[in-house]
């Protein structure tokens, strides 16, 4: 084989690893000239940021000009805003928007031994560091960056986890106020993984007491709540809720805690009287507004009676239209008010901005699940 067509290989070898829909743009602009294709092999992540489009033309087309020149990857970084140590992050980690990256001095220096050496555990740790950059410190990043099995699998900026923690590692440093003074032991670099993730448990359950509803609110009555046969429907929104559910069926519905965050289903227990029967999961239907049914498990996932297979049936169905109302009807657990709220987050909010801490019961709920989510291994 000759050494250009070796080089052709390596250079297809390299491209396979970046994410399937960035490939072709990246042979395109590898194919340009020589050098970037260099650049592809060097700087993987300066390549990706070129052929996505991520960044103005004119930074782009600056950087081109830097790359065929053959200007240091230093200099080709700057236009592109992106910090050098990045040029060691291998082309699995690069998926989506790349957003803020911490780029200080002590942060280069100190992250280049942190990072993974096996694409599996890559493809998710530099969202994980560049979201714990930004809703916390750098020290928060770099802690972050060091605990790599947490970070396995691709997930979605919105689906990280780590905005209770890292709201409670930047409170650990305010001196006091707000939601700072509900702090039992604030986060040290020190802290292993587990023991900070207990602590942001413990510290989000003490402010979600704080808007404990004082007088539950019963639903607009559009149903009874209790008919004939004695079955009833209890929503599960929280991790509290969810975990006690799966305790006593003893199957895994407390898995589903960042989905119903998410909105994208919604978990029942199924009673008769006090005594639960079933779990069930429903979520959107193809037909608007309408809901269905995607599972109703017994205890230890066993078959369930058909009589409360049929009232799942008729209680779905009778709610289609708007299945809030199942919602509505159950006594609200939280009471979110805004002067309270604002007082807890004002200060973070400020400096982090107020995304996934607007004063609503949602909110609340998600920073729950969040919180919950963090306990189990990734």
């Amino acid at each position: 084989m000759t050494a250009d067509a070796e080089k052709e290989k390596e250079l297809e070898a390299q491209i396979q690893r970046f994410q399937r829909s960035a490939r072709r743009r990246i042979r395109r602009l590898a194919h340009l000239s020589p050098r970037l294709a260099d650049l592809v092999i060097s700087f993987p992540a300066a390549a990706y940021v070129l052929a996505t489009d991520a960044i103005p033309p004119d930074a782009a087309g600056e950087a081109v000009r830097r790359v065929k020149d053959g200007r240091s990857l230093r200099e080709v970084a700057d236009p592109l805003k992106l910090p050098l140590w990045l040029r060691w992050v291998p082309p699995e980690a690069l998926t989506g928007a790349l957003g803020e990256i911490p780029n200080s001095e002590k942060f280069a220096k100190q992250i280049a031994n942190r990072i993974p050496r096996y694409p599996a555990q890559a493809e998710g740790w530099l969202n994980w560091v560049c979201f714990a950059g930004q809703a916390a410190h750098e020290d928060f990043a770099l802690w972050i960056a060091a605990r790599k099995p947490i970070a396995h699998g691709r997930r979605p900026m919105q689906q990280i986890p780590l905005r209770p923690l890292a709201a409670y590692a930047w409170y650990s440093r305010q001196p006091a106020g707000g939601a700072r003074d509900l702090i039992s032991k604030p986060w040290q670099p020190s802290m292993n993984f587990e023991t900070a993730a207990w602590l942001t448990q413990q510290w989000i359950d003490q402010i979600a007491k704080s808007f404990l509803a004082k007088r539950p609110r019963r639903g607009p009555g559009r149903y009874k709540r209790r008919p004939a046969s004695g079955l009833t429907m209890v929503p599960l929104r929280t991790g509290m809720q969810l975990r006690d559910e799966g305790a006593y069926m003893c199957h895994c519905v407390a898995d589903y805690i960042h989905l119903v965050a998410n909105g994208d289903c919604q978990i029942f227990s199924i009673r008769n009287n006090s005594l639960r029967v079933a779990t069930m999961e429903i979520r959107p239907s193809r037909k608007p507004g309408g809901y269905q049914i995607i599972q109703i498990q017994g205890p230890n996932n066993s078959r369930v009676v058909d009589p409360v297979i049929e009232f799942a049936r008729t209680w779905v169905s009778r709610y289609e239209v708007d299945p809030t109302a199942a919602l509505e009807g159950d006594l609200e657990l939280y009471e979110v008010k805004p002067g309270p709220w604002e007082y807890l987050w004002q200060p973070y909010k400020a400096a982090k901005g107020p995304k996934g801490f607007e004063p609503t019961v949602a909110c609340l709920e998600r920073l729950l699940a969040d919180a919950d989510l963090l306990q189990r291994p990734r």
